[in-house]
């Protein structure tokens, strides 16, 4: 690949994807989640379902950037220290003494809540009190400092020793340095900045810890709640479970189980924005890295859907269009596009959401001038051309490539 300059500064995807009858994005109550725009309700898919499963496609295919988000870091050292022939007690106190080490004591453990009630805060004394999202690669670092101080665990076990604790509840130190029995056998100077540390993945998604120092990343990929286009319905599926026992019997009554679930479909208009300067600065300027997060982050985002309630509905569709604008100025949401919502009696939504897309996207370029827009590409399952949405490309692999290479400033 040969590198001229990095002509782009935001790339914006627009998607138009029809999801059948599904409920792949619940609300606390198990109600698909939904918003009211232009007087009517529609169904939406929250940012965060959408991005997970990005994510997840994203270090599939970039193995070593994958990263974590886990309470779970302590058991997964603990774990692969017991791999390795560790009893379990010395493996949990040397697992708890490095984590305590590398946060510097100011990660709280074993509670999910503020409550000073000792039993609910002992339900799972390794956990850490906050999600940790961190490199994969860890859990395995910090098991390889441990063993080498395993001589000083099993003699700490053997005596009987306490394990090591954080500085104060919640990560606060109030000022007060660790007590002489608190601390760590592990040298924290030896850990410092692991749990800080990032990789392809947390510098594209971004990070919030703030009970460690310097953990602290912004994303630099937005995602926009998902909404259909028009107003959307919610279904109530009845539904009754069939004991095999006692269908097999005569005189017996056969339903073991009724319930019901809130399911939606409809077209739905999905974006995302990448932003190329905030994500360069986080991996020093590796602009080859750049590019294979945001093919990777953009494939998945155009290929994958929330895993969630898919055993009941098999919603896994593909977009009927996908629209791929470089832009040197700002990003640009076209969701007005459908403020007033589609309106149709028997021509379905897809067409006539695209035709409205097209047709605001159109509209905006005029208005502006096109201004900051240095590609504009799309792809559709019809042949036409769109007015407003740029060149048309064949598939959806050459449309990101296009794309990229619009981006970076590169030739294949």
């Amino acid at each position: 690949m040969t590198k001229t300059s990095i002509p782009g500064v935001h790339i914006d995807v627009h998607i138009i994807q029809t999801l059948p009858l599904s409920g792949l994005n619940l609300d606390a109550d198990g109600n698909p989640k939904s918003v009211v725009i232009g007087g009517v309700q529609r169904a939406r898919l929250s940012p965060q379902a959408q991005k997970r499963a990005a994510r997840l496609h994203l270090e599939n295919v970039l193995p070593e950037e994958a990263a974590v988000r886990t309470r779970r870091l302590i058991h997964t050292v603990s774990d692969l220290l017991i791999a390795q022939k560790w009893p379990k007690a010395v493996a949990e106190h040397a697992a708890v003494d490095v984590f305590v080490a590398a946060s510097a004591g100011t990660m709280a453990l074993g509670s999910t809540s503020d409550s000073e009630d000792e039993e609910s805060n002992s339900k799972d004394p390794l956990a850490t009190a906050a999600l940790i999202y961190t490199p994969a690669t860890t859990a395995g670092k910090l098991a390889a400092v441990a063993a080498t101080h395993r001589d000083a665990y099993e003699a700490a076990v053997a005596a009987g020793k306490s394990l090591p604790k954080p500085k104060a509840k919640g990560g606060k130190s109030k000022g007060k340095a660790a007590k002489p029995e608190d601390a760590t056998i592990a040298d924290p100077k030896e850990l410092a900045g692991l749990l800080a540390s990032a990789n392809g993945s947390i510098a594209l998604l971004g990070r919030t810890l703030m009970e460690i120092g310097g953990a602290e990343r912004d994303s630099s990929v937005q995602v926009a709640s998902a909404f259909t286009t028009h107003e959307a319905v919610v279904e109530v599926d009845f539904f009754v479970a069939v004991d095999d026992y006692a269908a097999a019997s005569e005189g017996v009554p056969d339903v073991g189980q009724m319930g019901d679930s809130q399911q939606t479909a409809g077209t739905f208009y999905r974006y995302t924005t990448i932003n190329l300067p905030s994500l360069l600065q986080d991996i020093d300027n590796d602009t080859d890295l750049a590019r294979r997060l945001c093919e990777a982050f953009i494939d998945g985002f155009i290929h994958t859907l929330p895993a969630t309630g898919q055993t009941n509905s098999a919603a896994w569709t593909l977009p009927d269009l996908v629209h791929i604008t470089v832009r040197s100025d700002r990003p640009v949401n076209l969701s007005t596009a459908f403020d007033k919502p589609i309106r149709t009696q028997y021509d379905g939504h897809v067409g006539p959401s695209i035709a409205a897309l097209a047709t605001y996207a159109h509209s905006i370029e005029k208005i502006t001038a096109n201004r900051g827009v240095v590609h504009a590409v799309h792809a559709h399952t019809a042949t036409d051309e769109l007015r407003g949405l740029g060149k048309r490309i064949d598939n959806y692999t050459d449309l990101v490539r296009k794309a990229l290479d619009a981006a970076f400033g590169t030739t294949a």
